[in-house]
C-alpha cells in the first residue's frame, strides 16, 4: 500500500525515502523505541492536511493588460515547444469571452545556444481583439503529452478592456 501512495505523489518521494532509509538504518541498530517513534512520524507524513481554501484555488494572474474597445492586444506566453509543450486556451476556466477574440499566432523561437544545461525559452504570440468594454479573464494551459497522460498547469492573463473615447 506505501507503495501505491508513493507512486500516485511524487511529493512524498523524499519523505518517504528518508523514512525507509532511516527505518533499515535503525532495525540494525536495534532500537524498540526509535523504530516506533519513526514509524508514526512516517504515518503522520501520509495524513493529508486540512484541504486548500477557496482563495488558494484560483488562479494566478500571469500578465495584466489594458486596451480600448477594438484594439488588438498581444499577450506573450513563455515556453518549451521542442520539449513538446504547446499552449491552449481553457474556455472552461476563462471568463468574459464574449468581452474578446482570441487568436493563437504562434512561436516566437529562442536563438540557438550551445548549452546542454539549459533549455531554448521561446514566447507564444496571442491577439487578443477586444469587441465590448469589462473585464476578460483568460486561462491558457501549458501541456505536454508524456506516455498517454497529460502534464498541464494553467495561467491566467487579465485584460481589462475600456470603452472607446468617443462613447464616454
Amino acid at each position: 500500500m506505501l507503495l501505491a501512495v508513493f507512486m500516485r505523489n511524487a511529493r512524498l518521494y523524499r519523505p518517504l525515502t528518508f523514512s525507509i532509509y532511516t527505518i533499515v538504518l535503525i532495525g540494525s541498530l536495534g532500537m524498540n523505541e526509535m523504530r516506533r517513534l519513526l514509524v508514526i512520524a512516517t504515518m503522520l507524513l501520509l495524513v493529508p492536511g486540512p484541504g486548500t481554501t477557496l482563495a488558494a484555488k484560483e488562479l494566478k494572474i500571469m500578465q495584466t493588460s489594458e486596451a480600448r474597445v477594438g484594439e488588438l492586444v498581444f499577450i506573450k506566453l513563455p515556453g518549451n515547444p521542442q520539449a513538446g509543450y504547446k499552449w491552449r486556451l481553457n474556455k472552461e476556466k476563462s471568463k468574459g469571452l464574449n468581452l474578446v477574440s482570441v487568436d493563437l499566432i504562434g512561436w516566437l523561437m529562442a536563438p540557438e545556444k550551445k548549452s546542454m544545461f539549459f533549455q531554448k525559452q521561446s514566447l507564444m504570440n496571442v491577439s487578443v481583439k477586444t469587441k465590448a468594454s469589462g473585464q476578460a479573464d483568460l486561462a491558457f494551459d501549458y501541456f505536454r503529452r508524456i506516455g498517454g497522460r497529460m502534464v498541464a498547469s494553467t495561467s491566467l492573463v487579465r485584460v481589462i478592456i475600456k470603452p472607446t473615447l468617443a462613447s464616454q
